[in-house]
């Protein structure tokens, strides 16, 4: 039998230095060529999801609330002069809508 007594942190060192090593290879042995365009492509999905996520919640506040839905901008009629626009009384500055916060924020985003 041997005389040697268990050096836990020894052994400890050791697995940890075996665990990196292995994990040090498989990661050099990983295809990253096509990780730029995976990542596009993640990145279209989302912006995808995120749009048919805000048109069900659309459809959904429309019915709770009663109000139509909106309607899609469209240009002035092709007959109408450029000084009918020009005498139209300005519109007025979309009012901040936020039920935490009444006014608009101001000075830079931080976060």
């Amino acid at each position: 039998m041997s005389d040697e007594k268990p050096r836990p942190v020894d052994d400890l060192k050791e697995g940890l230095n075996l665990l990196f090593r292995a994990a040090k290879g498989a990661v050099e042995k990983l295809p990253t060529g096509k990780l730029e365009d995976v990542a596009k492509d993640a990145a279209k999905e989302v912006g995808r999801a995120f749009e048919s996520l805000g048109s069900e919640i659309e459809k959904v506040v429309g019915k709770v609330s009663g109000s139509p839905p909106p309607q899609p901008h469209a240009p002035p009629p092709e007959g109408q002069p450029a000084e009918a626009k020009a005498n139209e009384p300005p519109k007025e500055p979309p009012r901040y809508d936020d039920g935490y916060a009444p006014e608009a924020p101001k000075g830079p985003r931080v976060g």
